[in-house]
């Protein structure tokens, strides 16, 4: 990965330097392409949502990294070029899923705006449709809670990502070692560093997101048309190079 080039200064021999990558390398990761794609789908809510989306995407990742290295370390796991090549495959057919969700679900709904204010709290905008009403919008109550949930999406989306992509070079790094807890620590610190850098980088690409209903309606749509078009552009390309490999025929 290009961008890891710049951590060749820390002593990877050592096991504080070992660790050290660790944690930067999961901050780095979590600025792939893919990764950010994904998590851009999700762009709704606000800046808490936000982070807790790439925070939970970082913990579903991780969760595919211990399990990966625990069967190569424990069980001997083998990962060929074919299984990688199939998880990135995978990940490309779920890009393309999540971008032809956000045109879906933007031309489903009939989307328009809402300013208010909660007690306490400062005012806001809501983005939301009245597709399934029966009444005429004038008679729709615009009451509404802000149910708190866990992102289970992100969660999943992170479990694939995390058995995709680099997360080879990773495992590959783990059985390298021959200490399994030293092994255990660097891959909870990619973890952390994962979990770290999406949870940033998740308000960082998002947070524009959520401001553009606020500018122009018309700009909000050009966003979201952007966002599913290059999403899906992601997707196919991936699946493009490793389709053959995955399916065998490359």
């Amino acid at each position: 990965m290009a961008l890891l080039e710049n951590l060749t200064f820390l002593d990877a021999s050592s096991s504080s330097g070992f660790l050290v990558l660790g944690l930067l390398f999961g901050m780095v990761h979590a600025l792939e392409a893919d990764h950010l794609a994904a998590i851009i789908t999700l762009s709704r809510g606000g800046k808490n949502k936000l982070l807790l989306r790439g925070a939970v995407w970082g913990l579903g990742h991780t969760a595919t990294l211990l399990i990966m290295s625990i069967g190569v370390i424990v069980f001997s796991l083998v990962l060929n070029e074919q299984r990688a090549a199939t998880f990135e495959f995978a990940v490309g057919v779920m890009l393309v899923f999540l971008g032809a969700q956000v045109v879906h679900r933007f031309r489903k709904d009939r989307l328009h705006y809402h300013v208010h204010q909660h007690e306490g709290q400062g005012y806001h905008m809501h983005v939301h449709s009245h597709a399934s009403d029966v009444a005429d919008h004038s008679k729709s109550s615009h009451a509404h809670v802000h149910a708190e949930r866990f992102p289970l999406k992100a969660f999943f989306i992170g479990l694939l990502h995390g058995a995709a992509g680099s997360s080879g070079l990773i495992v590959l790094a783990v059985s390298k070692t021959g200490d399994p807890w030293l092994a255990v620590g660097y891959v909870g610190l990619v973890g952390l560093g994962s979990v770290l850098g999406m949870a940033a980088m998740s308000v960082v690409v998002g947070w524009p997101v959520l401001q553009a209903p606020k500018i122009a309606k018309g700009l909000h749509t050009a966003v979201q048309m952007s966002i599913a078009a290059v999403v899906v552009a992601i997707g196919l390309s991936i699946m493009w190079e490793t389709g053959p490999v995955a399916w065998g025929t490359g």
